[in-house]
């Protein structure tokens, strides 16, 4: 219970205390640029139209109906005439149409996201020159491995790509994240009174390594000069965070201008504004003490500002990266162009919204002539009411009392013909058609064999070709970002001091300085802690990488960085398999390149080599061991021909790469026939 109240005496402090800010000079200018530029980039979207694209967006996505009604009813009455007070729905009770809204963007952009996001991203780098040849495996492990101690598919990538489909655009944001969290260990327990059990409070580092996270499009406002598939022609982007206070000041309260942010209980909207903490607030949200915070990335201007929403600048230092590493820690993606230069794409439901419109409406017409149909209206004879206005509208199963309808007459409504169903499936037809997510993609089996199956997937895929590659590409941004990352936070080791068990500031090892200047403790033992990964790799002893199978524990080293060179991302390592089209795929790879193992490895290797690379395998996996070893040189020429014993020339006997395939397929003989081969090739897919 005192750990609880010493929070709450923190808080109460910091309203109490909380000083006037006196910004200094640099601080005064640096918050007049931020202000300056985000007023630009707030008005600069504003006036684009796309932000109501994107409430239209938000609004479709979720399945809802076209309009919410409520009941409202009053009490009327009239003097003159008599009426006495009786109840009167003021919404009347003829709202009988239909009024759902069919989910179709919310079926498409699940069914995009389940497409798209299956796996983490398979990196190729390739080393600027041969100075980097040696921790190219090193650097492209250490990639790979960071999405999986990161979760960046389930944090960055699945919301990345969500909001690319939704909005037309997906914003990324890869940066080093040290996590950090005061808990209390118990130390000694009471059993008689546990209130009184003895806890010491200690700062544990949940978290310490690159980060990746997504940004939702609203909270980012990117450089107005922003050329799609540039990144280089974006010079700066501002983006903002809402904390909760306690998180607010885990993550800022060392900083010396945090004691002049003063709590207060506020709700924050969704948008820029502040919406004061009344009762029935139009999100429905309760206040609490959080604050807004404010980052901007400026490369020309080499800043890096966090600030308030207030006003209080927190940091305002160069951007925390070395020289050859300073980059935005934004990548973005649009889902398809909107033009060649706007970074705003066109997103699953503004490509299918007019479309959406149609089939809602041709859809909820049908629903209702269907209901008239079924529940039909009658007349019956009877005197007339006072309350009739000679108009009558139609409602399905209601009653109308005429004077002389010769007992009872159905109005007799024809039930929607096969014109009505054949127009819904034409435009669903047509959804399919803009925005790529056909039938096959969502599931539903076109084609009797195998073949078909496969085919009919493939040519749907190859309408996600454009978004993907356009995800591929912001993710290409993210290793860049990511290498350069790895560069500044493993290179230098942190050092241990052993007498305490803890960490000092890591700092530069040469200088022996710590970030205050002050010298460390002489006679203290000291060791350097490098960082430690677990890998697919090994180091040789002659200092190079090899990939291995199972992991190994692999502590970095100084010399193993810096790397330079260019990163390609494999699109089709991010989406999902089929098993069915796999095995198809194998199979046909197989009856191609089985054939080619017979012929001499002078001929055949390379065009091998070609074809697995166009099925997107790799070749040590399919080659035989022989072609895998460095071919032999040459032989010289023989003039001497060896004669036996009874005048005939002695034949020298080559071995062929099939002998291999004996170890590849059990079961085949390396004389068998390609066809027997691949057959059995197919059996094993089976």
């Amino acid at each position: 219970m005192g750990y609880l109240l010493d929070a709450k005496k923190e808080l109460e402090t910091q309203v109490s205390k909380a000083g006037t800010y006196q910004p200094s000079d640099e601080d005064k200018e640096a918050l007049a640029l931020f202000t300056e530029r985000k007023d630009f980039l707030k008005e600069f979207r504003k006036s684009s139209g796309i932000e109501e694209i994107w409430k239209a967006a938000d609004q479709a996505y979720i399945p809802h109906k076209i309009k919410a009604v409520s009941d409202k009813k009053t009490f009327v009455s009239d003097d003159e005439l008599g009426w006495r007070s009786k109840a009167v729905d003021l919404n009347r009770d003829d709202n009988w149409q239909e009024e759902s809204v069919p989910p179709n963007p919310y079926i498409k952009i699940q069914t995009a996201l389940g497409i798209i996001v299956d796996r983490n991203p398979t990196a190729i780098l390739e080393p600027a020159n041969s100075k980097y040849e040696n921790n190219n495996l090193l650097m492209k492990s250490l990639y790979e491995n960071s999405w999986n101690t990161a979760l960046s598919r389930k944090i960055a990538l699945k919301p990345f790509v969500f909001n690319c489909a939704k909005y037309g655009i997906g914003i990324g944001r890869t940066f080093p994240w040290e996590h950090k969290r005061e808990s209390r260990e118990l130390v000694k327990f009471n059993k008689e009174d546990p209130s009184a059990s003895e806890y010491i409070t200690k700062e544990y580092t949940y978290y310490d390594d690159v980060f990746r996270e997504s940004l939702n499009p609203w909270q980012v406002y990117l450089d107005d000069a922003t050329v799609i598939g540039n990144p280089y022609s974006m010079n700066d982007v501002i983006y903002y965070k809402d904390y909760p206070w306690h998180k607010l000041k885990r993550q800022f309260g060392h900083l010396a201008s945090f004691k002049n942010i003063k709590p207060s209980k506020k709700v924050i909207s969704e948008t820029d504004n502040e919406i004061s903490a009344l009762p029935g607030n139009e999100d429905n949200k309760k206040a609490k003490y959080q604050e807004r915070i404010w980052f901007w990335e400026n490369l020309d201007l080499d800043l890096f500002t966090v600030i308030t929403e207030d006003g209080i600048v927190l940091v305002n230092d160069p951007i925390p990266k070395s020289i050859k590493n300073k980059r935005l820690s934004i990548w973005t993606a649009p889902w398809t162009m909107r033009d060649d230069k706007n970074p705003n794409g066109i997103g699953i439901y503004e490509a299918m919204r007019n479309d959406q419109q149609m089939y809602t409406k041709v859809r909820n017409m049908t629903m209702d002539q269907l209901v008239l149909s079924i529940y039909r209206e009658f007349f019956y004879s009877g005197t007339n009411t006072l309350e009739g206005d000679g108009q009558m509208k139609v409602q399905p199963g209601r009653g109308r009392q005429v004077n002389d309808a010769k007992n009872i007459k159905w109005n007799d409504v024809p039930g929607p013909g096969r014109e009505a169903w054949e127009a819904q499936a034409d435009i669903m037809a047509r959804i399919d058609d803009v925005t790529g997510i056909s039938k096959s993609l969502q599931g539903e089996v076109t084609g009797s064999t195998a073949f078909e199956i496969s085919q009919a997937r493939e040519s749907a895929l190859k309408r996600m070709k454009t978004p993907l590659e356009n995800i591929t590409d912001a993710l290409e941004v993210d290793g860049y970002i990511s290498i350069g990352i790895f560069e500044d936070l493993y290179s230098v080791p942190k050092i241990k001091l052993i007498a305490e068990d803890k960490y000092i500031q890591p700092f530069e090892l040469s200088s022996y300085e710590v970030e205050d200047g002050s010298e460390l403790e002489a006679g203290v033992d000291y060791e350097t802690e490098p960082k430690e990964f677990s890998l697919n790799i090994e180091r040789k002893e002659t200092g190079e990488f090899e990939k291995t199978e199972s992991k190994n524990f692999l502590k970095l080293r100084e010399d193993d960085f810096p790397w330079e060179g260019t990163i390609k991302i494999k699109g089709q390592s991010i989406i999902a398999d089929s098993e069915l089209l796999e095995r198809t795929t194998i199979v046909e790879m197989a009856n191609i390149v089985f054939p080619l193992f017979h012929a001499p490895r002078e001929i055949a290797e390379k065009p091998a080599r070609q074809i697995i690379k166009a099925y997107g395998k790799e070749a040590e996996d399919w080659l035989p061991e022989i072609w895998l070893q460095p071919a032999p040189e040459p032989a010289a020429p023989n003039v001497f021909s060896e004669v036996g014993a009874t005048g005939e020339v002695a034949e020298s006997e080559t071995p062929t790469p099939a002998e291999g395939l004996e170890k590849l397929v059990p079961g085949v003989s390396a004389n068998a026939p390609a066809a027997n081969i691949t057959n059995s090739i197919g059996n094993m897919g089976k």
